[in-house]
């Protein structure tokens, strides 16, 4: 399950979409022209020589038409994608969908919550906004948003409450399957173009509304012209759903395949078949099943778990049967019961808890490691746990939000807490430069922030690097609850924190970079960068300084080792990009030689930015170990180049 790969088949398959459209929009424009050329027949605008010399082609006609209908679809189209450049939120709303309070205390938000923070840290990705569809009893869910950073899971009050914890986990893996295969941004382009060639339906349902409505206040000399007005209105409902054939035909031919695999990533996530096979039996028991009554479902039906509507012409998802049987090939064709929680339910009396062991990873004792704990890991073991979502890394998730002091915690679920979080992660580890920064700081901050930087710096300065970009994403959601005003402020305060010692960290630099990504695309700041780069070679330059910089840093005090490292990295990318590598001198790597490298890799497809960062672990691979910090760096490089990508541990062989 390489999510690279399935970035670029989610991105190729815009190309699939365009087809589709523009055969819808030559269908309406056809069926429109023959409505209006009917139209002028019969009321009365044909030629005096009767109706055999009707001239039924009309080149100005056929080509105001086109033009006019085009145009109707475009901006249609138009109005709707910039409506939704609000991000998953957008779309949440819409259907109707309360945000869950991070603060709750109720058992099922609560357990909710957890699931999605454990999933988010074990993706590397910030935590998404949560939200519930009250109205909704049926079993269903959906993910939605532009980007990772304005990503959104939505769920049904049935999805909620009525599925185990097992059962809610699977579904949620199937949402973070939709986000990190790149189908969430995918499925919300089509909204968007979707609504351009449905919008005549709506035209034309105003019309005859609106003609009905004050049809009795005409005149009767005016009759025929009413008659005509609603032949148009019906014809255009009728043409609207030639736009629904195709809109249909779209939504099946991108989706249905897209529903298996994120089937097969939830079990790859939990390695428990069970749990979301069993939320689909429940699905199929229950009456409601996994329908949704709110009206705009009719248009996000392709972003569901379930299928939501009663009857389509073209599935969106595959049978329920099938994908059971997928999951569960045992399973005997019964679904079961699907019943009401507990009125008051909570979670089962644990007995003293077995603390688990991560492969490849140093815990609990990361919690409060040294930044140089090494992770043995082979060159395969890297590339694969980059690649992907493991069991382990789910399960590191769980560990790491489980053992968060509640200090941290609680700071990471608050404005100011998430800020000071932040501008402590950010303070040089040299304790002259960091004091040189304290007093920048003293100056830029009020005193009680002051106080809770200082106060966090040593205990978040030892931890393991999976640890403190997992505090990173528990951040996000509350950063985005800043006002546009406070966050220009917090990033003002950050930039002035990085730059006061006048010396600037790669890990510092890319820290910055990452919540600058996420936080300036949520505020609209800036907009996700659009393919520039499509050849490796376009790129041996800027590999060449980010590989040269990963090795210097991974051995500082051996310069045999240091081009050893290089080589070892340089000449995998070389052989993808079949132009020279060549080492780069400290010099050559300053801070705006590394800004634009991570910047041109940002425009680059998916799989180009996934050989990069096999190139990079190879570098710090070389001597056969990753440390806490190699980790975080190439991490943090994957995070400022728009592909998080999972902590580093020794995943277990998939069968």
């Amino acid at each position: 399950m390489d999510f690279f790969e399935h970035q670029e088949k989610a991105r190729q398959s815009s190309k699939v979409l365009i087809f589709y459209f523009i055969l819808a929009v030559v269908g309406i424009v056809l069926a429109i022209y023959s409505l209006i050329t009917a139209l002028s027949f019969f009321v009365g605008t044909k030629t005096e020589a009767g109706v055999g010399n009707f001239d039924i082609w009309q080149p100005d006609l056929f080509a105001m038409t086109a033009a006019g209908t085009g145009m109707v679809i475009f901006l249609a189209s138009a109005y709707k994608t910039m409506q939704l450049s609000g991000g998953g939120k957008v779309v949440a709303q819409e259907l109707g969908g309360r945000h869950l309070d991070v603060h709750s205390t109720d058992f099922h938000e609560r357990r909710l919550l957890n699931i999605v923070e454990e999933m988010a840290i074990a993706s590397g990705v910030p935590v998404p906004e949560v939200y519930v569809m009250d109205s909704e009893d049926s079993i269903n869910a959906f993910a939605a948003g532009k980007t990772t950073s304005d990503a959104v899971i939505g769920v049904t009050r049935g999805c909620m409450k009525m599925l185990t914890r097992d059962e809610l986990q699977g579904v949620i893996a199937h949402e973070f399957s939709h986000i990190l295969n790149g189908d969430m941004r995918l499925n919300m382009r089509l909204i968007g173009v979707l609504f351009g060639i449905l919008f005549l339906t709506l035209i034309g349902e105003m019309i005859v509304r609106s003609t009905f409505y004050s049809g009795r206040s005409r005149d009767r000399d005016s009759g025929g012209a009413i008659v005509a007005i609603i032949v148009a209105g019906f014809g255009l409902i009728i043409i609207g759903y030639i736009g629904m054939f195709f809109a249909n035909l779209i939504k099946a031919s991108i989706s249905r395949q897209r529903e298996f695999l994120a089937d097969a990533s939830a079990v790859q996530f939990t390695r428990n078949p069970d749990g979301i096979g069993g939320a689909l039996k429940k699905i199929g028991a229950l009456s409601e099943g996994s329908k949704i009554s709110h009206p705009m479902a009719r248009d996000a039906s392709h972003l569901f778990f379930g299928s939501a509507l009663k009857r389509e012409a073209f599935a969106t998802h595959p049978p329920l049967g099938e994908r059971i049987k997928r999951l569960l090939p045992h399973w005997d064709g019964k679904y079961g019961t699907a019943q009401l929680a507990p009125i008051t339910e909570r979670e089962p009396e644990p007995g003293r808890k077995q603390r688990r062991t991560i492969p490849g990873v140093p815990f609990p004792g990361m919690m409060l490691a040294d930044n140089q704990v090494e992770t043995h890991l082979t060159e395969n073991e890297a590339a694969e746990s980059m690649k992907s979502v493991h069991f382990e890394q789910v399960e590191l998730g769980h560990d790491i939000l489980d053992n968060l002091p509640e200090k941290w915690s609680a700071a990471a679920h608050s404005e100011p807490g998430a800020q000071a979080i932040i501008f402590a992660l950010l303070l040089a580890q040299d304790k002259k430069l960091r004091m040189r920064e304290l007093r920048s700081m003293q100056e830029m901050v009020d005193p009680m922030t002051y106080r809770q930087v200082t106060d966090l710096h040593p205990e978040l300065s030892r931890l393991h690097s999976a640890v403190k970009l997992a505090l990173i994403d528990l951040c996000i959601p509350a950063m985005r609850r800043l006002s546009p005003g406070e966050y220009k402020r917090f990033r003002q305060i950050m930039e002035g924190l990085v730059a006061s010692d006048k010396v600037v960290d790669l890990f510092e630099y890319t820290l910055q970079r990452i919540v600058s990504r996420h936080l300036d695309t949520y505020f609209e700041i800036t907009r996700p960068p659009k393919i520039k780069h499509r050849n490796y070679s376009q790129l041996t330059q800027e590999a060449s300084i980010l590989i040269s910089t990963l090795a210097a840093l991974s051995h500082p005090e051996n310069e045999n080792d240091i081009e050893k490292a290089f080589q070892y990295g340089s000449d995998y990318f070389e052989n993808l990009a079949r132009r020279p590598v060549e080492f780069q001198p400290g010099e050559n790597c300053s801070l705006d030689a590394i800004r634009n490298a991570i910047s041109q890799f940002e425009m680059s497809t998916p799989i180009i930015k996934r050989e990069l960062l096999i190139a990079c672990s190879k570098t710090v691979l070389a001597d056969g170990r990753i440390s806490s910090h190699e980790a975080e760096l190439i991490r943090a490089i994957a995070d400022a180049i728009g592909c998080p990508i999972p902590p580093f541990v020794r995943t277990a062989p998939l069968v």
